[in-house]
């Protein structure tokens, strides 16, 4: 049996001791300690003027606060280099309730300007008495590459008279100039929200001299106020991997434009989370610039939930309408929300967005999905003591969703069944906070088909928060399938891929 309850005393117990004769003694003092992960950064070849980002995780293994006092590059020459974090105190993490209390994650970003290599040091002074300069090397390449350079046509556009009720149809055509793919990364609309993106070109790619149309549809609902009628303004923002114009806006107008001010959606968005979570989407900052009331919340997914969850992602929102809502977010990937508001005479704002990235907060973080809508698959994990399914004690699954590995003075070594997933799709996942050194089989058993027949199983491994490694096959009923082991404290994958009948089916 675990006594980690009793471990707050001991420190209280050494301070005791420390002080009966009144004599200095340090044992009781407790120190940060600095880890840094990756410990070096390569990022090869990158092509001129485009940036490429690296995440490091800084994490505090110690007991008492990591206080950075800077991050800073040094080198010879010029460093292109740039961090989105100066500085940052790093708690320790002593309680199960805030996993991410002992960690920090610091984006570095790499902009070649010339073609060169270019060395240089990520350099990180804190605290921790023993390390207090830490020393991440990094290294990056710039390279010649095709380009791309977008081109708008037109760049704005009016829609004329339109009678309230009727819908007006527009186009604009995106054009790839340059001889490198053309990614459009994001779309965004202020302005009036009679005005909606009917083909939104967000996520595609265009290849060199292609262009796609992205069709703007225009329908004016404003009722007269005080006897004037109101015309719509609007703009749509594009953002691309343009290397010199990554930010290009469409002016929008209808019924002669206007000097009205729209009702504006926000949605406080908390742009990461760690699955499984329920996270809350606050739209109560919503305002309307003229004074009306806001009587109308639309919280939707605006491609659909199927496009705007990561694949497999079984997401939904609590509420469609009202001043917030509720995002279950099952797996690990990027999920996107919308918010429009309208106020009392009808008006509606322009959709406001928020994208949250679900990033795995455990070192080890192993997902299942399969793609029948009945069958019962099962997501195991030993510690390769004894890889027995269902009559080990060691085995972590749905009949043993929480055993004790490793040292048994902590519980962050031991795993975790999070979602069990009893008819259809899944998903199911198993995560490890802090891993023992060891080796982890990971296993797939195709339970139960109540119909499906064969059905593609995927197990996705996501190591320090990072998707590692994918692996699929087809499962008939009752069959094992050995995916792969985890070695640690390697962080490695090791494929197996092999099929077997299981021998029981039933827990110990």
């Amino acid at each position: 049996m675990k006594n980690s309850a009793l471990l707050p005393s001991i420190p209280l117990l050494l301070l005791a001791i420390a002080g009966c004769d009144g004599s200095e003694n340090n044992v009781n003092q407790l120190f940060p300690e600095i880890l840094v992960s990756p410990t070096e950064v390569d990022f090869g070849e990158v092509v001129k003027d485009y940036p490429a980002t690296v995440a490091l995780e800084i994490i505090n293994g110690g007991r008492a606060p990591l206080k950075i006092s800077s991050i800073v590059l040094r080198g010879d020459g010029v460093v292109p280099y740039a961090v989105d974090i100066t500085e940052a105190e790093i708690g320790w993490n002593n309680t199960e309730e805030d996993p991410t209390a002992d960690r920090e994650v610091v984006n570095l970003t790499f902009l070649p300007p010339n073609y060169f290599t270019y060395d240089a040091e990520l350099v990180i002074n804190s605290n921790d008495p023993n390390y207090p300069e830490w020393v991440v090397p990094v290294t990056g390449i710039g390279s010649d590459g095709p380009t791309p350079d977008i081109e708008l046509e037109p760049m704005s556009l009016d829609y004329g008279d339109v009678t309230p009720g009727t819908i007006s149809t527009k186009w604009v055509t995106i054009k790839n100039a340059g001889d490198g793919d053309l990614v459009i990364n994001s779309t965004a609309q202020t302005g009036s929200g009679d005005f909606s993106i009917a083909t939104d070109p967000r996520g595609q790619t265009i290849v060199a001299g292609g262009s796609v149309q992205m069709i703007v549809l225009y329908s004016p609902n404003i009722p007269d106020v005080e006897g004037e009628e109101i015309g719509d303004d609007g703009v749509i923002t594009l953002t691309t991997n343009d290397p010199d114009e990554s930010t290009v806006q469409i002016q929008l107008v209808g019924n002669g434009g206007s000097t009205f001010e729209y009702p504006i959606a926000d949605i406080d968005c908390p742009g990461v989370g760690a699955p499984p979570e329920t996270i809350v989407l606050d739209g109560s900052g919503s305002v309307d610039p003229m004074g009306y009331a806001l009587i109308d919340y639309n919280w939707y997914f605006p491609n659909g939930e199927d496009d705007d969850c990561p694949d497999g992602s079984t997401c939904t929102l609590q509420a469609s309408a009202g001043t917030s809502s509720e995002l279950y977010m099952d797996i690990a990937g990027e999920y996107e929300v919308n918010l429009q508001v309208t106020n009392e005479i009808g008006v509606k704002s322009a959709p406001a967005r928020c994208v949250i990235d679900a990033i795995p907060q455990d070192q080890i973080h192993v997902e299942l999905l399969w793609d029948t809508p009945r069958a019962d698959l099962d997501l195991h994990m030993s510690n390769a003591t004894d890889v027995s399914l269902f009559d080990s004690p060691d085995d972590v699954a749905y009949c043993n969703p929480h055993p004790e590995w490793g040292d048994s003075s902590t519980t962050l070594d031991d795993p975790r069944l999070d979602i069990d997933d009893l008819s259809g799709y899944g998903p199911e996942n198993i995560n490890v906070e802090e891993p023992y050194p060891g080796e982890y089989p990971v296993r797939v058993h195709y339970f139960d088909d109540n119909g499906d027949g064969a059905t593609t199983a995927t197990v996705r491994f996501y190591i320090y928060g990072v998707l590692a490694e994918t692996y699929s096959r087809v499962l008939e009923r009752n069959e094992v399938w050995s995916v792969a082991t985890i070695r640690w404290d390697e962080a490695l994958i090791v494929e197996e891929d092999s099929v077997a009948t299981a021998s029981a089916r039933s827990c110990f």
